[in-house]
């Protein structure tokens, strides 16, 4: 029987009892450092692991990220809610709705996600049919509308099992990560084990990874193998999309990596430092604050992109600002590259990191090679091939479409019908806009006509020439 697996994440305010429910799940504390021990609040991610049964009878394996709920820490929780499958939204009965509760729900929406379990924690004291119509009032209008509420004690033990049998009917419910070939592990925690080596752990996106596989780390740029895997202390040969995966590298010192790194194969691009971008805000309140002020063209921020925390400075395709409650066009430029793909979704907050301001969903990756995008279909491949050879006017097979959420095999198909409608020309190795091939085929013609004309001697023009004068590299 195959195991299916997902990423679970909490998010809630602080001492709602995340950290509580998930040892109350899983029989692990989530929280591991001795000043998190101290303080009795969580300041960096936690990890622990739940088997559920679905109710037809498949296993599911759920890898549970627990974060922090601490306002100061946002920047943590955001590292751990990137890739996620279902959010575990915590609220305590005695508190209800608050500050930290509302940002997550916010952060949660520009990254994204779209299923939550609501657990109402503290039942035993607080006014749980209250705090439950306010869920659901805070809840209207967004993609957890519907979502199931649960309520919860830690102490008496009230729900816990009723919690498993939701969180175990709502996964089943859902599809597994695609795997497209294009495995991306989006680093949150590197160590050192003494007679093992460099350990980096995140959750693994996009592709699968093997052991003994050559692999690369972005932005270090430095390749290396895998020599071993694992999965919540299971030895692995293979990790597949949407594990907690851990990953011992040999060759690589724990101080080259940091949180934020990207572990991937060797042939899908590199790293940037300009993206074409779509950016939203929402117009609600932010925590107990009214809605924030327009951000503005050239505003310097923080950008959250998996497990990364990037500044950036905003520029939008017109002067101006974004007014919450509206979308636009921007390129972001960062202060340090990242390997992003069309598609991705990321979270923008505030020079001073105290608030979270917006977010948005990557058009282009490689936002210095092109002028500001328009809209097109993300979700549909024959679409996305069409608007970036438009763009770019022709480029190689192999590199078309690399950084992007469809396979190698989805972009050749659609290549396949593109050109049998005409609406591109495909060579060996190059694909390329059909009207951009005209002119440029134009072009090449009179250059030769012209020279035969000028140097009728001559046995041709040398590519390299021709090259040069049509201004292709």
């Amino acid at each position: 029987m195959t195991t299916r697996h997902f990423i679970v994440a909490t998010a809630g305010h602080v001492d709602h009892g995340k950290s509580a429910l998930v040892k109350a799940l899983t029989g692990t504390d989530p929280d591991r450092l001795p000043e998190e021990k101290k303080r009795q609040i969580t300041i960096d991610l936690g990890f622990a692991a739940l088997s559920l049964t679905a109710p037809n009878g498949d296993k599911i394996h759920a890898g549970i990220i627990d974060v922090p709920g601490h306002e100061d820490f946002v920047r943590n929780m955001i590292a751990g809610v990137g890739s996620i499958d279902l959010a575990l939204f915590v609220v305590a009965a005695d508190d209800g709705w608050m500050p930290q509760t509302e940002e997550h729900l916010q952060i949660l929406n520009y990254l994204g996600a779209r299923h939550a379990v609501i657990a109402v924690t503290k039942s035993d004291l607080g006014q749980v049919d209250a705090v439950t119509e306010q869920i659901r009032e805070r809840l209207s209008g967004t993609p957890f509308a519907d979502s199931p509420i649960v309520p919860t004690s830690v102490r008496t033990e009230t729900g816990i099992d009723k919690l498993v049998n939701t969180l175990a009917t709502q996964l089943a419910r859902m599809e597994l990560q695609r795997d497209i070939g294009k495995p991306r592990l989006f680093i949150d925690r590197a160590f050192t084990l003494r007679g093992i080596g460099t350990v980096v752990t995140g959750t693994l996106t996009g592709g699968s990874l093997h052991r003994g596989q050559q692999i690369v780390v972005y932005p270090t740029n430095v390749e290396t193998r895998i020599r071993s895997i694992q999965s919540h202390g299971h030895e692995l040969e293979v990790a597949e999309p949407g594990m907690r995966t851990a990953i011992n590298l040999p060759d690589y010192r724990v101080d080259q990596i940091k949180r934020g790194d990207v572990m991937t194969l060797p042939t899908h691009g590199t790293p940037t430092s300009t993206l074409i971008v779509r950016l939203e805000r929402m117009s609600r309140p932010n925590g107990d604050k009214t809605v924030a002020h327009p951000l503005k063209n050239g505003s310097c921020v923080y950008v959250h992109h998996g497990a990364s925390r990037v500044a950036g400075r905003i520029r939008f395709s017109e002067n101006g600002s974004l007014e919450p409650g509206k979308e636009k066009l921007a390129r972001l430029k960062l202060t340090s590259p990242v390997f992003a793909f069309i598609g991705d979704r990321f979270v923008l907050r505030d020079s001073s990191e105290r608030h979270t301001i917006a977010g948005g969903i990557v058009l282009d990756p490689d936002g210095d090679k092109v002028s500001l995008a328009g809209s097109v279909a993300l979700d549909n491949v024959d679409s996305l091939v069409c608007a970036t050879l438009a763009r770019l006017g022709f480029a190689r097979r192999e590199n078309l479409l690399s950084k992007s959420p469809f396979s190698a095999e989805e972009i050749s198909e659609a290549l396949k019908h593109l050109e049998k409608n005409g609406e591109v020309i495909v060579g060996q190795n190059i694909a390329a806009a059909r009207e951009f091939w005209r002119k440029l085929r134009a072009q090449a013609i009179g250059l030769i006509d012209e020279t035969h004309n000028e140097s009728p001697e001559r046995a041709g023009i040398e590519l390299g020439e021709l090259r040069s004068a049509l201004r292709i590299q």
